[in-house]
């Protein structure tokens, strides 16, 4: 577009507007006319010229007013104003209030081509200049839109991220973290930001020990680490813990990004399969071990019996002895038997039954242990409890091997009271709740391992067995402990289970477990 050089001029005097009609075309001006300030303003507001020649004195409205008028609808319209000596204090003011400058009549041509002309230019220029303002606010707008947008992108694609993600400094204080790490840490996002990572996140008032970060601002190089995390609950909770670099144009980096992901579950299903791995070995074992000791044990007890009905006396002290031996005979091959059950898992024979059934068998099987060693038993049944399927003799063995668990935690005698509930239609739930010396926290996640035990003498089977025949029966075993303050083990058992179920434990498709 080439320059805008139309020029408005202003006068009630028609001799002064035909000279300003010839000379200005001269400047290669095209020129508009207008006899009195309303007349101009209209034709202003039409056409929008860059330059206003106007003279001060002019009927309807003077040059002042039409002056302050465009300057309100154009600030950037130069404006040159038309004066005689007797009105040259109003040029002046004009002057000060924005116009370009003032002229005298009779205009001096020469002088009055030299005032347009920069009057154009400035005009011009402040044009570019406010044309060049705009279209950089408009980069600045589009770049900072386009920042603003790369900006939530990052942030979206950062908190998509499960696992916990920080920026921290050498101070290892966080300046970024995303919504993995304000789930980790258990707080808002915002009450990250300016904390140090081993304070809002591992719970340390010191740094922790082989801290990768640290390491990383060290050597620049990326590092990882395994660490463990005790929960307040008790629990044990496993971190993998990386740690990378942020270097800018090869400097030494001053801040890292710490990756943190919660390998709980995957240490959990490593160490099951660690037991499962274990059992299987004692599988091996157990069979062989029983298959040559019950030989050798099923030698000595026939000899035994031979030997007893020889003896003129049984009652005598050699037939004592005899006794002796055939009773401890018969116990290991108990135990041999028991030990290659629990090796070689059998799959529940499924009936219907009262869930009270098992649970009055094993309190009726301990109730010597209960008087020996001062425990008194509460049953709390609930009203019109449902049947359900299930095996009777894996669940008395479940619950016997509980009741046993709590009897033993209560050496000064205490109280074990047993409820049973149905809040559920899908679920039955059993509490054993006892008033012992309760289970430390670093145990907790231990003690349906098989072999685990805290007690001397103690096999390490018991609660194990019973883990193993809840899982037979798509259920699920928790525990609650505190010590000194007793133990809560609930067992929650389906109403209705297929007749599919195997030993393993496998749970059922479309059925979601009690958490």
């Amino acid at each position: 577009m080439g320059e805008d050089r139309r020029v408005l001029v202003v006068d009630d005097d028609e001799h002064a507007l035909e000279m300003m009609a010839e000379f200005l075309p001269t400047l290669s001006c095209e020129v508009l006319l207008a006899h009195d300030g309303v007349e101009a303003l209209q034709l202003f507001q039409a056409e929008r010229p860059p330059l206003v020649l106007t003279d001060l004195q002019m009927p309807l409205m003077d040059g002042l007013a039409l002056m302050k008028a465009i300057k309100e609808f154009s600030p950037r319209t130069e404006i040159l104003i038309l004066t005689g000596h007797a009105d040259l204090g109003s040029a002046v003011e004009a002057v000060r209030q924005g116009a370009f400058g003032y002229l005298l009549k009779p205009v001096d041509l020469q002088t009055l081509g030299r005032q347009v002309k920069q009057a154009l230019e400035r005009y011009r220029l402040v044009s570019e200049k406010e044309a060049l303002l705009d279209e950089l606010e408009q980069r600045v707008e589009n770049r900072t839109q386009a920042l603003i947008e790369s900006q939530q992108r990052l942030r979206a694609v950062f908190d998509a991220i499960a696992d916990s993600l920080i920026i921290v400094d050498q101070n290892l204080m966080i300046s970024v973290a995303n919504a993995g790490a304000a789930a980790l840490a258990g707080s808002p996002l915002e009450a990250l930001i300016g904390r140090m990572c081993y304070r809002v996140l591992f719970g340390r008032e010191e740094i922790c020990d082989g801290c990768p970060v640290l390491e990383t601002f060290s050597n620049g190089r990326a590092v990882s680490r395994s660490v463990s995390q005790q929960m307040p609950d008790g629990r044990s909770r496993y971190l993998e813990v990386s740690s990378y670099p942020l270097a800018y144009e090869g400097k030494r980096p001053m801040e890292a990004v710490e990756l943190i992901r919660d390998v709980t579950e995957k240490v959990h299903q490593a160490h099951h399969l660690q037991n499962v791995e274990k059992l299987a070995s004692v599988g091996q074992l157990a069979a062989g071990l029983a298959h040559e000791l019950g030989n050798a044990l099923a030698i000595i007890g026939g000899s035994v019996q031979v030997l007893l009905k020889q003896a003129a006396d049984p009652c005598r002290e050699g037939g004592e002895y005899l006794e002796a031996i055939h009773r401890n005979v018969a116990a290991a091959d108990r135990t041999i038997r028991g030990l290659l059950a629990f090796a070689r898992p059998q799959a529940p024979c499924l009936e219907v039954m009262d869930l009270t059934e098992p649970l009055d068998r094993a309190c009726l099987l301990l109730r010597g242990e209960f008087a020996k060693h001062g425990v008194q038993l509460v049953k709390q049944y609930a009203p019109d409890l449902p049947r359900m399927k299930g095996d009777v003799e894996q669940l008395q063995q479940l619950f016997l091997n509980l009741l046993l668990n709590a009897i033993q935690a209560m050496d000064d005698g205490g109280t074990i009271t047993i409820n049973t509930v149905f809040d559920s239609p899908e679920w039955l739930r059993v509490e054993l709740v006892d008033t012992g010396y309760g289970i430390p926290k670093a145990d907790l996640d231990r003690i349906f391992d098989p072999f685990f035990t805290t007690r001397e003498g103690g096999t390490g089977l018991g609660l194990s067995i019973a883990h193993r025949h809840v899982e037979a029966h798509l259920g699920r075993l928790m525990v609650e402990s505190e010590e000194g303050q007793g133990t809560r083990f609930t067992v929650f058992l389906p109403t209705a289970i297929p007749q599919t179920v195997s030993g393993g434990g496998g749970g059922e498709r479309g059925r979601e477990r009690p958490k």
